[in-house]
């Protein structure tokens, strides 16, 4: 607890290593990006039971309070991403993904937030699998309280989008840009933004 780099992943940073972690908690670390955890280069960690709360970037305009995954994969099964946040202008407060398609079962994102995907941001080819997923009272200034895409088709089946909010824009719960997202039992309930979508938007 309590960690912080300059750079990247306050926490714990992989370049190129796939470690597996079990019951571990990363809190209250900081970093200009991963505040909890960054992977690169295709770093494929698989984490059970492993719990994510109050990191956060230190820099403004840089992404990932909990997680950053840069042209990485990593498997995530019961793992709780709380109260994560971004510094002003970045995005992804729970988790931030960038040509990368990490699988996510049973994961929980909770009062996270950032400016734009303030659960998750899927960028640019980011194909992410998520299966019994709950985004629960995040938080973003401007698109996707729960969960912003940008060129990015993520998969979603038993997914719920519950009370997460926008302050300027669109999509309460879910905000696609440019992207097709495939979407199976999935709940959006009690989003609210101040301008259009409070479930869901399209552009």
């Amino acid at each position: 607890a309590g960690n912080a780099a300059n750079d990247k992943g306050g926490g714990m940073w992989n370049y190129g290593g796939s470690p597996t972690l079990t019951n571990l908690i990363f809190n209250a670390n900081s970093a200009q990006e991963g505040g909890g955890m960054y992977n690169d280069n295709n770093s494929n960690p698989a984490l059970t039971n492993v719990t994510f709360n109050n990191n956060q970037t230190n820099t403004s305009y840089r992404d990932g309070g909990g997680m950053y995954n840069n042209n990485s994969s990593p498997t995530l099964t019961s793992v709780t991403f709380s109260n994560n946040q971004t510094a002003n202008g970045g995005d992804g407060g729970g988790m931030y993904n960038y040509t990368s398609s990490p699988t996510l079962t049973n994961v929980f994102f909770n009062a996270n937030s950032a400016d734009t995907g303030g659960g998750m941001s899927n960028d640019s080819g980011s194909n992410s699998v998520l299966s019994n997923v709950t985004f629960t009272a995040n938080h973003a200034n401007n698109f996707g309280g729960g969960m912003y895409n940008y060129l990015s088709n993520p998969t979603l089946t038993d997914v719920t989008f519950n009370n997460n909010t926008v302050t300027l824009n669109n999509g309460g719960g879910l905000h696609n840009n440019q992207s097709n997202t495939t979407l199976t039992n999935v709940t959006f309930s009690g989003n609210t933004v101040s301008n259009s979508g409070g479930g869901m938007s399209n552009e």
